[in-house]
């Protein structure tokens, strides 16, 4: 499974900077909000060369019903015939994605330290968190798409290299 999400990822990988802070933006978990705030960035080989990121983490379910939401909104699809084609394989969005797998993304051009930190945290980061309040219509969760990442909740708070976070979770996509 983590092969087919991975021809995703073949964009550009980017970690921002806002004040002293570098911060990795995943979709759907404040990234609109943190590119906003951010006054430089790093790409690809760049990003190799940074000490410490943060890496802010939604609460799986939300953002499923979320990246659903935003999908149907951004290419006019209903949000129940987007969850029809999720669920039957055959649809995969950059917004509906685990949140692991941007970790991978991001493990490809950086393997120093980084700390997990809950969504509630972006306010650390940028005064305005967008998107916040927009109503969405609730779906179903779909366990692999939010699995990997309730057990990423775990670890908000800890700092560690990002490569034993990848190591620890890489079997729950199988």
């Amino acid at each position: 499974m983590l092969k087919h999400w991975s021809k995703l990822l073949n964009t550009d990988c980017v970690v921002i900077g806002i004040g002293e802070r570098l911060v990795y933006p995943i979709y759907i978990s404040g990234s609109t909000s943190l590119r906003r705030a951010s006054d430089r960035s790093y790409t690809n080989e760049e990003i190799n060369a940074l000490d410490h990121i943060d890496i802010i983490i939604r609460n799986p379910n939300e953002r499923f019903v979320s990246g659903i939401n935003v999908y149907s909104s951004q290419n006019n699809i209903t949000v129940p015939e987007v969850h029809h084609l999720v669920k039957e394989g055959n649809l995969v969005d950059r917004h509906i994605v685990p949140q692991y797998v941007w970790l991978c993304h991001l493990y490809r051009f950086f393997k120093g330290t980084v700390t997990l930190k809950p969504l509630d945290a972006i306010s650390d980061y940028c005064d305005n968190h967008n998107h916040r309040n927009r109503s969405k219509t609730m779906v179903d969760t779909i366990a692999e798409f939010v699995d990997v990442d309730h057990r990423l909740l775990e670890q908000l708070g800890h700092t560690q290299k990002l490569q034993h976070i990848v190591e620890r979770y890489k079997d729950v996509l199988s």
